[in-house]
């Protein structure tokens, strides 16, 4: 580390005792931590002082850039414009990525789409694809050939696109520093910005499962993110909806594939094909902003009654190795043995759902990651689930919980119980989609 600037432990004083950290003292701890000369549990204390503390506007600036910049940073023959991403801040049955990409590609965006694994109590986009064979990680050469031949990919972080981000992700899952606002910006921005992306499109999620519970937080966080955007020159356009109910019915990796082959051919629920079509609307806008949004919207929707959306889907996930079986007969990916429904007695309509608890729950049945090392089974979770101001019928389920034995069942049930409140009387639906920024 350079003699003139202080050793980790007096950097990591500085942020415990809130002062801000110039460029060179982050870049000496970072870069240090990335040279072997910064130890995993001083890194875990500094991702605790940032947590505890934050950071200031400059300094979220300077880490996303040092974040960016640890690594290779890609680039697509292609006007900037057109190459549009999205990205969701995470939540409890969150597919809304893998049917987009489909709809924005036919409408002739480039999308090198950069995922992650699942976070804390929230499922990743990377360990659905895994769950039906998709291969998620490519070298820049073959990044760049999928792109010409389909223009676009979802693929994971490989070790040499943003690394620091790849470290800090993996630690800030088991350090309970998963929702920090600032490490928050940095991880999304960086890992975006090194994809070669000229537009985004955030999915900024509030409530009660999402790491931002409460909207002023989401909307500081939103706010954030554009700013830090802009001056790295990226545009973007956040969208804050509601994950204080999970979206969609089913949750859980496998399922949410199942799922996101019935919004595919033209069905699905509801909130998933709303969240999906806006979020998609906004990007295509970024791209193509002379068209108007109506227009635009009325396109996608025309993609998924034709069949091109599912058609344009089934291309993407052969060629990254997908197992089409499982894809074209999707009853096969609702193979956990057990099933038990949970239900509400007495309950005439749900009130509130503590959301986080059913992920709490996906957990539990084995579908997340305690520590980074893992595994994880893709074929549990949740379906059937309702979100607040749902109606129940005498006898119906709140949600189903799918697990490999029964032991696991019950546990999980008596999370999902706890997870629902319900009411006697008609319940308000909150709107899905609450502002745009």
């Amino acid at each position: 580390m350079d003699h003139r600037t202080p050793p980790p432990q007096e950097i990591i004083r500085l942020k415990r005792d809130a002062h801000a950290l110039s460029v060179q003292e982050l870049a000496a701890f970072f870069g240090g931590f990335m040279r072997g000369e910064v130890a995993d549990y001083q890194m875990g204390a500094m991702l605790m002082a940032i947590a505890i503390r934050g950071m200031t506007p400059a300094e979220t600036s300077a880490l996303t850039g040092l974040m960016r910049d640890s690594g290779q940073v890609l680039s697509w023959p292609y006007p900037p414009h057109l190459v549009v991403d999205k990205h969701s801040t995470g939540g409890i049955g969150d597919k809304t990525s893998l049917i987009l990409l489909p709809l924005v590609l036919l409408a002739g965006l480039k999308v090198p789409m950069m995922a992650g694994r699942g976070l804390g109590h929230t499922g990743g986009t990377l360990d659905k694809l895994e769950a039906v064979g998709w291969r998620v990680f490519f070298d820049a050469d073959e990044a760049r050939a999928q792109m010409a031949s389909l223009g676009g990919i979802i693929m994971g972080q490989t070790t040499k696109v943003a690394p620091l981000d790849r470290r800090l992700y993996a630690m800030r899952d088991v350090t309970a520093t998963v929702e920090s606002i600032p490490l928050i910006v940095g991880s999304i921005l960086s890992k975006k910005l090194a994809s070669g992306i000229g537009g985004l499109v955030m999915d900024v999620k509030y409530g009660s499962g999402a790491f931002m519970p409460k909207v002023d937080d989401a909307r500081a966080l939103a706010q954030q993110l554009r700013r830090v955007g802009q001056e790295c020159g990226l545009a973007v356009r956040c969208v804050l909806s509601d994950m204080g109910s999970p979206l969609g019915t089913h949750a859980g990796h496998a399922l949410e594939i199942y799922e996101t082959i019935q919004v595919l051919q033209n069905a699905g629920p509801a909130d998933t094909r709303e969240l999906s079509l806006t979020l998609a609307s906004e990007m295509v806008l970024l791209a193509q902003p002379k068209r108007h949004l109506g227009e635009i919207r009325g396109q996608l929707e025309g993609y998924l009654r034709d069949g091109s959306a599912w058609q344009m889907f089934l291309r993407i996930a052969e060629a990254q190795g997908g197992d089409l079986r499982l894809l074209e007969q999707p009853h096969t990916l609702l193979r956990a043995p057990v099933q038990r429904p949970v239900l509400l007695p007495g309950a005439s309509s749900v009130a509130a759902i503590d959301a986080r608890q059913l992920g709490i729950a996906i957990l539990e049945l084995g579908g997340g990651r305690r520590l980074v090392a893992d595994k994880i089974d893709p074929w549990v979770g949740l379906s059937g689930l309702k979100r607040v101001g749902a109606t129940l019928a005498p006898g119906e389920p709140v949600a189903i919980i799918h697990a490999q034995t029964q032991a696991q069942a019950e546990v999980a049930a008596r999370i999902v119980a706890a997870a629902f409140t319900g009411s006697e009387s008609a319940s308000v639906s909150p709107p899905l989609i609450l502002e745009m920024l």
